[in-house]
Parts: C-alpha cells; structure tokens; sequence
C-alpha cells in the first residue's frame, strides 16, 4: 500500500509473463518481452476471438430459425 498522499508509480502488464511493470519500459524486467509487441499479438488474439464468437452466434441465430420453420 502506498503511503498516504504518495502517488503510486504507473504500471502496466506484461503480456507475455502477465506481471506489471512501469508504464515507460519498452521490454519487460521479467521475461525481456518487447511490451508493444506483445500487446500488439494481444489485441489480434481477442479480435480473432471476437470474431469467432460473432460468427458463432450468426450461425446459432441460423440454426434457430431453420429449427423453429419446422
């Protein structure tokens, strides 16, 4: 906890090794990871699966039409 009054020093996490480091380091103190990159692959992923979950759901939309014209 930090003392009263005092700001605590911004961080953010790295994903490769998901611990936080400071938010002005370019690699991680940790597993050496370069943070940009790794946030970069980061971001794809979910957008990837963000994707995939809208396609499932158009597809399960789909098969409860098709199921209830019967």
């Amino acid at each position: 906890m930090p003392e009263p009054g005092r700001i605590p020093v911004p961080l953010r996490l790295c994903r490769g090794c998901r611990r936080f480091v400071r938010i002005e380091n370019e690699l991680c103190d940790f597993c050496g990871g370069d943070l940009a990159a790794l946030e970069a692959e980061h971001a794809a992923g979910i957008a990837e699966l963000r994707a995939a979950t809208e396609a499932l759901r158009a597809a399960m939309a789909r098969f409860k039409a098709a199921a209830g014209d019967s």
